[in-house]
Formats: C-alpha cells, sequence, structure tokens
C-alpha cells in the first residue's frame, strides 16, 4: 500500500477452487500480504492460492469458525488486516481512496456494507460488518457462527474506534448453486443446536441460532429464541446490546411493528441514548406513517455511532421524512449530507432534484457542484451512461462544468464539456425546442471552455464566467423539462 502502510488480507478456505481466484483479484492491488488459512479442502484451493503468492496453513476443522479466524489473524504481519471469504469479492476500490482509510489515526476499524446474494440473484440482503481493522493481538474473533471482531475493538476503545466505510463486498455464498453444495444455513443452524443440546441456558448460543434463523427468514424461530435468550441474561455481556439490537431488526422484518415499538420502549429504558434503538424506533414510525416522530428518532439516531445502517443511509431516511413533511430545508440538508458521504449512491441527488423541480430548494447549484470531487462524477457519469440514464449523466456532466468552470481548470473544463456533447448525442429523442438549445448551448460551452484555456480574456467578456452561466441555464433546463418527477420513498430505504 502507498505511505508505507501495510495489509495483510486474511482467508479461511474449504473447496473454494471455484472463487478463490476472483476474490484475490479484487483486491491484489490493496494488500501486501495474503493469508490463507485451509480446513480441510480437497479440490485445488490451496494450490491456487499458493500461485497467488499466498501464504498457506490449514487449520483443522473444529466446528468453529472464530477459531479459524483467529489462527490467520495469528498469521498476519501487515498493520492492518482486512477478511474476506473466497465466495466473496470487494467492489472496485482505488488504492488511493483506500489508503485515506488506513491514514485516519481515530479509527482502529472499518464496517463494510455485505451485499448476499439469495436464490438466483434476484434477492440481496445488506449487513454492515467490520472487515477491516488494525493488526492488535486483542482484536479477536468471538462466537462459533456469525463470529465478530466489533465487540473485541468496541471493549478495547471505550465503545468507539469504528466507522463506516463506503466500500462494498458482494457476497455469493448464498446462491442457489452454491447454497446445495455448501448447505451452509443448515450447516450452521446444526452446529449450534447440537452445542446447545449440551447448554440448552447458553445465551449467546440461543442469539448464535436466532441470528441464523433471521437470516433464513424464519421469523418466528429466531424471534424465539433471541427472546429466550434475553430472559437468560443479566444485561453486563458483551453482547448484551447486539442481541437487543438484532431481536428490535427481527421484529422490524417480520412487521410485528406493535410488538416493536413496545420492545423498544423497553429497551430505551436500559440504553437511554442507543443510536441503534432510537434508529429502530424511527423505523417502526416510518412503517406506521408517523413522520414526525421518525423525525424526532432519525436525529437522535445521528447523534452517535450507528451499527445498523451507515450514516448516509440514515440522512436519507431523515430527508424523506422531512420531505414528506414540507420541511423542505431540513429534507435537502440531509439529502446533501448523505450525498457527501456516499457520492455514488444517487437516490439523494434525485430527491434534492425533485425539490428544485417543485420549487422548494434553497440550495444553489454550486454548492451542489461539490458534492463530490470531479473524478468521482465522471466514474458516475460512465457508469450512467452504461445503464442508459442519460439524463442524470448529463446533469452530473453540468455540474462539473459548473465546479471546474474557473481559471485554475480550464484544460478539465474543456474535457467536461466535449464529454457532455458526446452525451448530448447519446441522448435519443429530446423533445424540441429543448433540443436544439441544449446542442447549440453546448456548442458554444465548448468554445468558452477553448478560450478559457487559451487565455483569451476581455474587460466586458469572460469565457469561464459565460461557460458557467451557459452550464447554469441548461441544468436548469434539463431538471424542470427533462427530468422524471422523483417521489420521496422512505419505506424502501429501509430495507
Amino acid at each position: 500500500m502507498p505511505d508505507g502502510v501495510s495489509v495483510s488480507l486474511c482467508m479461511i478456505t474449504r473447496n473454494e477452487e471455484h472463487f478463490l481466484a476472483s476474490c484475490i483479484n479484487s483486491v491484489h492491488h490493496i494488500v501486501d500480504e495474503i493469508i490463507v488459512v485451509d480446513t480441510g479442502s480437497t479440490d485445488k484451493t490451496r494450490e491456487i492460492a499458493a500461485r497467488y503468492g499466498a501464504r498457506v496453513f490449514f487449520f483443522p476443522w473444529q466446528d468453529d469458525f472464530a477459531a479459524a479466524r483467529n489462527y490467520s489473524l495469528a498469521q498476519a504481519t501487515g498493520e492492518w488486516i482486512l477478511v474476506l471469504d473466497a465466495d466473496e469479492i470487494l467492489e472496485p476500490v482505488q488504492a488511493e481512496a483506500f489508503a485515506r482509510l488506513l491514514a485516519r489515526p481515530e479509527v482502529e476499524g472499518y464496517f463494510f456494507n455485505i451485499r448476499s446474494y439469495l436464490g438466483h440473484g434476484e434477492a440481496v440482503v445488506h449487513d454492515y460488518v467490520v472487515r477491516l481493522f488494525r493488526n492488535k493481538p486483542v482484536y479477536r474473533f468471538e462466537g462459533a457462527i456469525h463470529e465478530q471482531v466489533a465487540g473485541a475493538i468496541k471493549r478495547q476503545n471505550g465503545g468507539k474506534g469504528l466507522a463506516f466505510a463506503d466500500l462494498v463486498i458482494h457476497h455469493f455464498g448464498y446462491l442457489n448453486r452454491q447454497a446445495q453444495t455448501k448447505n451452509k444455513r443448515q450447516r450452521n443452524i446444526s452446529i449450534i443446536l447440537r452445542a446447545l443440546r449440551d447448554n440448552p441456558k447458553d445465551p449467546f448460543l440461543l442469539y448464535s441460532v436466532g441470528t441464523e434463523y433471521l437470516q433464513a427468514d424464519e421469523f418466528t424461530k429466531g424471534i424465539a429464541f433471541l427472546e429466550k435468550a434475553l430472559t437468560l441474561m443479566r444485561g453486563g455481556e458483551g453482547y448484551f446490546r447486539d442481541v437487543l439490537i438484532t431481536l428490535g431488526a427481527g421484529l422490524l422484518r417480520a412487521g410485528r411493528v406493535d410488538r416493536l415499538t413496545s420492545f423498544l420502549d423497553k429497551a430505551l429504558q436500559m440504553l437511554p441514548n442507543d443510536p441503534d434503538l432510537h434508529l429502530l424506533k424511527g423505523m417502526a414510525a416510518l412503517a406506521k406513517e408517523a413522520y414526525a416522530a421518525a423525525a424526532v428518532e432519525l436525529r437522535q439516531a445521528l447523534a452517535g455511532c450507528n451499527q445498523t445502517l451507515p450514516p448516509h443511509r440514515i440522512l436519507t431516511l431523515l430527508g424523506d421524512t422531512c420531505n414528506i413533511l414540507g420541511q423542505y430545508a431540513d429534507a435537502e440538508n440531509a439529502y446533501l449530507e448523505a450525498l457527501r458521504l456516499a457520492p455514488r449512491t444517487l437516490y439523494p441527488l434525485t430527491q434534492i432534484l425533485s425539490l428544485k423541480q417543485k420549487g422548494k430548494s434553497r440550495l444553489g447549484w454550486d454548492a451542489l457542484s461539490r458534492f463530490a470531487p470531479p473524478t468521482i462524477k465522471k466514474a458516475l457519469r460512465e457508469e450512467l451512461i452504461n445503464l442508459g440514464e442519460f439524463s442524470l449523466a448529463l446533469i452530473l456532466s453540468l455540474l462539473t462544468v459548473i465546479e471546474v468552470a474557473c481559471a485554475e481548470h480550464t484544460g478539465e473544463a474543456v474535457q467536461v464539456c466535449t464529454e457532455y456533447q458526446l452525451i448530448l448525442n447519446q441522448c435519443r429523442s429530446l423533445p424540441e425546442p429543448w433540443g436544439a438549445y441544449l446542442y447549440a448551448g453546448a456548442r458554444e460551452m465548448q468554445f468558452c471552455a477553448e478560450a478559457a484555456r487559451q487565455g483569451f480574456s476581455l474587460p466586458w467578456f469572460s469565457p469561464s464566467e459565460r461557460l458557467r452561466k451557459l452550464a447554469l441555464a441548461d441544468l436548469e433546463l434539463v431538471v424542470r423539462e427533462l427530468l422524471p418527477a422523483w417521489k420521496p420513498t422512505p419505506p424502501s430505504q429501509i430495507t
């Protein structure tokens, strides 16, 4: 990694020959060392790992994922540890952006968004799990199933030290083809139930199997096991809060909103400032369309470090809630902050544009244009073009023109104006007279950008200022005449 910060990739494997190469290829540019702990592969997993330069170790399977994970951590020499499973890949990330995560001295570990694909890939389940953390002997995984390292990090740092990274891990192990091969859920449940036969009143085992049932969408069983776990706990256990949050999330997913509200009232008496409990209460209020109450709870959720959802998702929920309440300035502020935190999530941008369509926006285009660096906006434009979302791609181009329309960025302005014309050419059947106006404006913008790059200027004519005004005019036209009308949809933001 740049700046001399080393990263070890730690993995445990068993018969992963079909997935291992893709996993390693997704992170090879950001790790300095690959640790593979194999628990008994009978295929070519170990040979493939060695071919990629991994240090390969054998660890006999003990029905304990945490034990295998911790053995892999013990072999790592990097300053940071990245944990992946072989049936996962990390969404593309630039090495420089990844290095910035490692440079934050106040952060000991990062939550990643885990997207698990179910069935034939048509359904997706989101989870947030700590997968990147500093290599310290006190940071070790806990739990035979659903092993976690977050608890150890929080205990060592007074409940702090964790942050959310805007990074996504794609997990394919629950697709039908793989699930039939590994039978992961049944394997996990069988391991825990076997342990429960010997320890029927072990709350951690009850919590673990309840979590597994919830992930299998067997809500009745999952909720029952979690409730039983709570009756056997004293409140001082390190995972007590996790049980509360998991049970609350299970009740929400099961649609048992009244029961969830009653449960949260009791839980908040024990942990009155807990941000995750306030978030769940806000979600329950949204499910009841009690938007004023939801806004109060969502703001309290944002006051702390939330593990259920990253801040940009909560801010988006708050924006939707305020939007529905007619509190447009608050909605716009929440959307903008969400967009700045996670610029690749464009839903907040569509809602800001919707407010502009309705004449409810107070946010200037200049402020909006700086929601992300030009490089990120360029990547987003390319993605939108590939998806056929040309109107939004035009918006991002024009926002970038406004941002770079100054003397220091004249070369970049020429490039963006060229891209803007190319996007316009891909737009089919632009309604007239707006199409002709946009094409003429694009040609004049290109001329102004070229003039600014060559240093042309007169006391009564500034090419850069003219370029900026043209971009502003085109933005207003595209937003008011060419974009669809987007509405806030808070329930869709919850899952």
